[in-house]
């Protein structure tokens, strides 16, 4: 789209009316941080009828773009707003581009290319599909031409109620991180909506109070949850009633509230639902407010042992696994990423999405890891598939290696196996502990 002849957006193009002086100043401030003065400028503007910002006459569709470093995002908005207009706006940035959706100058609809943001990704998620799963429904869904949600309603997999909430919980986010945005090209086209597209319905202002009021009720609970060791158990009076609240939730809010046990800390929380940070103490935010959840008296004390050694386990093993990545890049280069890939397209393919995103010939991302995981950790069942999947990736990638470096050069890498063997021997004892150290016995014995 930026190719195209377009109308360029500065400040100039704006009317000099308190109306859009408010936009501005409420958008500094919330950069700023300083989210209560923010909504007063935006309830100020709230109070003043829109003004038209008067776009040029252009043959064919409209077609505008602005920069968010010189126009706020709130500014461009209401440009579409103000005029009414039905089509697409692009808001990009260097790492990602999001998708509005406007009708009539309302916003009914917003993608993303975030994968954190998209709406297989909220699934798997809250548990409600597998990540596995999800790939070959998005796949199936795409065979028959059909947009994800309305196949997962067709196939009963949720229903229409829960692909709502979803859609508008999902359209929230991806808004109103927008709002956070410093830098990046916005651009409008007109375009026809389809039914379908039509989800939500808000005014800009509508989204940017939602972010500010958002932001403003998270750093007063982060007052009261200063750090994610604070512990949350379900309400002592409502206990008894807890298939009754889990009605009035909606999708993610019923999807942390099932993992809230008393135990489990924030950090916990964030970890085994595999969801990021803001979202999930908005959620428990929510839940405090209506009274469904209260802080522990345990507040900082409790660590998950299992937990701990868990992460320690995939510490260990992304360790081994950058060590032998590393020593192959300094023999064959470039090479290494060609043998990365071959390797990852042979594991099995629930094993393959663990080590997604998280493998370069320069090492290994835990965390990357970690975040795969979250939606496993729930299931005790398949909590320590990372074992498997690191056996699978390492003799993989030690035949590979063999083949390209010779058994000698293999033999000398292998022994290094030993020094982290002794790195889980330290852990406690466990059954998955002695599974680690059984399976790095078993490739030192075929590769050493």
């Amino acid at each position: 789209m930026a190719e195209r002849k377009t109308v360029h957006l500065g400040v100039s193009d704006f009317p000099a009316t308190q109306f859009f002086l408010h936009l501005s100043k409420g958008t500094r401030y919330f950069l700023k941080g300083e989210f209560e003065k923010a909504i007063e400028e935006w309830e100020a503007a709230r109070r003043l009828r829109p003004e038209l910002v008067k776009l040029k006459s252009m043959p064919g569709s409209i077609l505008f773009r602005g920069n968010l470093g010189q126009v706020p995002l709130l500014g461009l908005l209401y440009t579409v707003y103000s005029n009414a207009q039905t089509g697409v706006a692009i808001v990009r940035s260097e790492y990602a581009f999001k998708e509005i959706f406007f009708k009539e100058g309302w916003i009914v609809f917003a993608r993303t290319t975030r994968s954190e943001e998209r709406l297989g990704n909220f699934m798997v998620k809250r548990g409600m599909v597998s990540r596995e799963g999800m790939e070959r429904i998005a796949f199936e869904a795409k065979r028959e031409n059909k947009r994800l949600g309305e196949y997962l309603v067709e196939k009963g997999l949720i229903s229409e109620r829960e692909l709502r909430e979803i859609l508008d919980f999902q359209i929230k986010e991806i808004l109103c991180d927008l709002f956070t945005w410093r830098e990046g090209e916005f651009y409008f086209a007109e375009k026809e909506i389809e039914e379908r597209d039509v989800v939500v319905s808000y005014t800009p202002l509508d989204i940017a109070l939602m972010a500010a009021r958002r932001a403003l009720d998270l750093s007063a609970f982060r007052k009261i949850v200063p750090h994610n060791r604070v512990i949350f158990r379900v309400a002592p009076h409502i206990e008894a009633d807890k298939e009754k609240v889990m009605e009035k939730l909606d999708a993610n809010e019923r999807f942390i509230f099932s993992l809230i046990d008393g135990s489990r800390n924030v950090e916990q929380l964030i970890r085994y639902s595999g969801s990021d940070e803001a979202s999930v103490l908005e959620i428990l935010r929510r839940l405090l407010s209506m009274g469904f959840i209260t802080k522990s008296r345990d507040i900082g004390i409790y660590e998950d042992p299992e937990f701990r050694g868990l992460h320690e386990l995939i510490r260990i093993l992304s360790d081994l696994l950058t060590f032998l990545l590393r020593s192959t890049y300094a023999e064959i280069g470039k090479m290494t990423d060609g043998l990365i890939g071959k390797v990852l397209k042979a594991l099995r393919e629930d094993h393959r999405e663990i080590f997604s995103g998280a493998l370069s010939s320069q090492g290994v991302k835990a965390q990357v890891i970690l975040r795969n995981l979250g939606p496993l950790l729930i299931s005790e069942e398949r909590r320590y598939l990372f074992i498997e999947a690191f056996y699978e990736l390492l003799s993989q990638l030690l035949e590979g290696i063999r083949g390209i470096l010779g058994g000698d050069w293999t033999r000398r890498a292998v022994h290094e196996l030993h020094r982290y063997r002794a790195e889980v021997q330290k852990l406690p004892p466990t059954t998955q502990r002695r599974k680690v150290v059984s399976l790095i016995d078993k490739l030192i014995g075929l590769y050493g």
